[in-house]
């Protein structure tokens, strides 16, 4: 995503190591009570970040989502820092759901991930 959505907008790349949400989920093979527990970091990670774009921000995030494109938010330096705070804490709660198996695998699709962009 959350808004899990892998990174179309700036909280991304917290939900997903792979191209969609559901895929790291499956590539994981998440219970259902860790797909709940992260469905719900996700929703809190997506509003915290809501709360820190202005109006014209959050209208263009939408629209880029519409357009399936990645939004240019032009970020002042204090969001960009406030995102990255709370998209590592994001990630750390995501880390705490997971097995020790699931998080080693976690880490490699990230990796992956990051390799293809």
């Amino acid at each position: 995503m959350f808004a899990t959505s892998p990174v179309i907008f700036p909280h991304a790349a917290v939900a997903a190591p792979d191209q969609s949400a559901d895929g790291w989920k499956a590539k994981l093979n998440l219970n259902a009570d860790q797909k709940a527990k992260i469905k719900q970091i996700h929703e809190d990670t997506k509003k915290q970040i809501d709360a820190l774009l202005t109006p014209e921000q959050r209208t263009q995030k939408q629209q880029a989502r519409q357009q399936r494109q990645k939004p240019n938010l032009n970020l002042n330096a204090d969001q960009k820092a406030k995102m990255k705070e709370i998209r590592q804490k994001a990630n750390s709660q995501i880390q705490a759901v997971l097995t020790p198996e699931q998080q080693q695998q976690w880490k490699q699709l990230r990796q992956q991930r990051r390799q293809k962009y």
